[in-house]
């Protein structure tokens, strides 16, 4: 079968959002319900998930790097102050200690809920609705426990539990350990209109849990790299609980500092008090001294010359007295330092040490030590801030021995300088007269015993005022603010996540859906499998009888056999003459049969005269359409039982189209088409009629439609939308390539509309508009024309 220059196909050139909008939009009730569904879920989410609003609040550190000073009242109250780092107050805020305070002020160990809603469903916090709180006389002993309901009854005095009443206000033996009711006083009996009373329940949590989840919770940052303000901020469900939280981590903070300092203080306090009974005993026996010695010698006064030696002797015996001091208190710092201990002790007082040096160094140690010995106790030994404190103390101790030696170098250089000077003037004082002489040595050690004694009972009183006015190392800048509205969840957000979802979910579904699906759905589909040209589409419409436009009508599927008839002219020879044109298909049910009789009906109402061939010899279906009685047909004239002639049956449905029926059925009639008598009837039937139709079996079934094609000018394969599988269009393609039948052009039948809507036929090229309609319009505009 020769072929001609079939035309050329038609590329789908539209944009790739038209493609889109064609694919999907039919589907729009799926859209509509996945949305529905995501709404749904949305709904319940919010309405039984707890919003959390934000609390803000701002404090002041006074940091040493950052300008923030104390004032000269400050610094003369403030003696044992410590100047702050920002960036290391910023987890000692957060540090488990302080946290942990705050857990145990507020009694967060023991929750109280209120369940309300269907079954209990919504659970809220009860922190201001409860008309009670919880404490636990050893909250380090908690384990969780389940819920534990109960009620206020009594006009609030007694609280029922299990069916047993305790009274408030006392510690009491429970099954889950000594326990105490007492009122709350954040407690508000006024509820918002609609807010229905619930039940009330109370739990039991471990400390260290509930201390890790505020932790986890709060956020302590820096306002900027210049500025020693660090702002806090929690997330709660409750917004003056949140407040609450923050201020109690402030005061737990000043508390921690404040008690630091007065340990030292104390301390230091000892020291001195220590000092001074020592220092009152020797000056009490000096004066002693004096006194038996005027006494016994009868001396009154000595003369001027040895009032100015005494003078100048005096003076550098308190200079030397007051090395010896600082000597001494250096002895005891480096003890402190090189001992193995001094983590777990109070660092020895230097207020007799004038180098400004060291005293930093000291309090930067004594800083460091305090902040790791408390978070030692809470936390573990591998912890990065804990080994970071431990390196910052191993580093500082080699820095302060250096400096003690070199102090300790300069002062024994004064000292031998002084005790130099006081030997000459000691030499002078050789000349006075014995017993001047004698008073003169008792009245310096009184001096000296008196000048130490002053200076101790000074410091004595600086250290007492700085027990009295501890100051606090930070202020509130900003006290805690919460938030209006809810930060979490984001309704806007959820919402904009919920229509996102829902499309997301449509579209999977649909490409899954035709991801998996081994039928053919678009003209696209079609396209990718063969090369052969499509003529011709066919919308699926229920239709009364098995022809098209059967009382001369127009219709929709009518104008799709027009084109299909158009078509055909350029399928043949260029005269285009197409005389056989055999219609088959892959499967049963593609609506060959179908597409045969109303192919030749519109061939017929063109002006041919068309012979219509039942060639299905096994299931012959089209004497039933055109009424024609069965008897003899093809099978009994390749048989030789009868001529060409008397199997030409003339049908009632139009005058200009005949039909030759199958015949009497044989058992293989497969067989009877190789004798050679099918090619004669061809030749015949080619002389009275102008085109001859030829309705075959599905060549997936037969090969009857192989044996004859080679006898026809034109292979017409009828694929039916969403029934032919795609494997079998890779075969039929690569049948005619075997068979070497080239003359081959494709209908697509039976294409029904796609999703729930009427945007398309599923021809797969997105044309935008309805077809169906399109039409209607276009014969109503006709109608009034004529």
């Amino acid at each position: 079968m020769k072929k001609t220059s079939p035309p050329a196909i038609i590329k789908d050139d539209h944009p790739s959002f038209q493609k889109l909008l064609f694919k999907f939009l039919p589907y729009w009730p799926v859209f509509l319900v996945f949305f529905i569904i995501s709404s749904t879920c949305l709904y319940f989410y919010l309405k039984y998930t707890t919003p959390l609003y934000e609390t803000t609040a701002s404090i002041l550190i006074k940091d040493e790097k950052k300008g923030q000073e104390d004032s000269k009242m400050e610094e003369v109250l403030n003696v044992f102050g410590t100047k702050k780092i920002v960036e290391n107050e910023l987890e000692i805020l957060r540090s488990n200690s302080i946290v942990r305070e705050v857990v145990l002020i507020m009694k967060l160990y023991a929750p109280i809920y209120e369940e309300k809603g269907w079954r209990g469903l919504a659970t809220t916090s009860a922190y201001l609705t409860s008309p009670i709180i919880v404490e636990i006389s050893n909250p380090d002993s908690l384990t969780d426990s389940k819920e534990i309901y109960f009620e206020v009854i009594n006009g609030g005095s007694t609280v029922l539990i299990e069916g047993k009443e305790y009274p408030l206000n006392q510690w009491l033996e429970t099954p889950w350990g000594s326990l105490r009711f007492t009122k709350n006083p954040k407690y508000s009996p006024i509820r918002k209109k609609g807010d229905q009373k619930g039940s009330l329940f109370f739990m039991l949590v471990n400390v260290n849990k509930v201390t890790e989840e505020i932790i986890d919770n709060v956020v302590a940052t820096p306002a900027s790299k210049q500025s020693s303000v660090i702002g806090l901020k929690i997330k709660d469900a409750i917004p003056k609980r949140g407040e609450t939280i923050l201020n109690e981590i402030v005061n737990a903070y000043n508390n921690a500092s404040i008690e630091r300092k007065n340990d030292v203080a104390m301390k230091t306090l000892q020291f001195i008090q220590n000092r001074l009974k020592h220092v009152s005993t020797e000056l009490d026996s000096v004066e002693g001294g004096i006194q038996s010695f005027k006494n016994r010698s009868g001396i009154v006064d000595i003369s001027e010359q040895s009032k100015i030696y005494l003078q100048s002797i005096e003076e550098d015996d308190r200079q030397v007295n007051n090395l010896n001091m600082q000597l001494s208190a250096l002895d005891q710092v480096e003890k402190y330092v090189t001992s193995k201990n001094s983590q777990g002790n109070i660092v020895p007082s230097t207020f007799n040490i004038t180098d400004p040096t060291l005293g930093v160094l000291l309090n930067n140690l004594s800083n460091s030590v305090s902040q790791y010995e408390k978070l030692k106790r809470t936390t573990a030994e591998n912890n990065p801030i804990l080994q970071s404190l431990e390196e910052e103390i191993t580093k500082t101790k080699p820095s302060i021995l250096e400096n003690i030696a070199n102090q300790r170098k300069s002062i024994e250089a004064g000292k031998a300088n002084l005790q130099q000077t006081s030997g000459r003037y000691t030499s002078m004082l050789q000349t006075i007269p014995q017993k001047e002489r004698e008073l003169v040595e008792v009245s310096r050690q009184q001096n000296i015993k008196h000048d130490i004694y002053s200076f101790l009972l000074q410091k004595k009183e600086e250290t007492s005022y700085s027990i009295s006015a501890a100051l606090p190392d930070c202020y509130m800048v900003s006290n805690p603010n919460s938030t209006v509205l809810p930060v979490s969840p984001k309704i806007t957000f959820l919402a904009f996540l919920t229509v996102v979802i829902s499309f997301a979910l449509g579209f999977l579904f649909i490409s899954l859906k035709d991801m998996f699906n081994t039928k053919i759905l678009y003209r696209s589909d079609i396209e990718k499998l063969t090369s052969f040209p499509i003529i011709g589409e066919i919308i699926y419409e229920k239709l009364k009888s098995k022809i098209v436009s059967e009382n001369g009508e127009r219709s929709f599927i009518g104008e799709q056999f027009r084109l299909i008839r158009t078509a055909l002219k350029h399928q043949g020879t260029p005269q285009g003459n197409i005389k056989r044109i055999l219609i088959t298909s892959c499967i049963k049910g593609d609506g060959k049969s179908f597409i045969s009789t109303n192919l030749a009906m519109s061939l017929a109402r063109g002006g041919k005269k068309v012979a219509l061939f039942e060639m299905d010899l096994h299931q012959p279906k089209l004497i039933e359409v055109f009424d024609v009685p069965r008897g003899d047909g093809i099978t009994d004239y390749l048989l030789g039982n009868v001529s060409e002639d008397e199997i030409i049956y003339p049908t009632s449905k139009h005058a200009n189209v005949f039909l030759i029926p199958a015949g009497n059925l044989v058992e293989d009639p497969s067989e009877l088409l190789d004798n050679g008598k099918l090619e004669v009837l061809f030749n015949y039937i080619d002389k009275k009629f102008d085109i001859l139709v030829i309705d075959t079996a599905p060549l997936k079934v037969l090969t009857d439609g192989l044996v004859i094609a080679p006898l026809c000018n034109l292979v017409l394969n009828v694929i039916r939308h969403n029934h032919t599988p795609k494997s079998h269009i890779e075969i039929f393609d690569k049948d005619m390539a075997s068979y070497n039948i080239d003359n081959v052009a494709i209908v697509f039948n039976g294409i029904k509309n796609r999703g729930l809507g009427k945007f398309s036929y599923g021809f797969g090229h997105g044309y935008g508009y309805d077809i169906r309609s399109s039409y209607e319009e276009y014969s109503k505009k006709a109608k009034k024309i004529s």
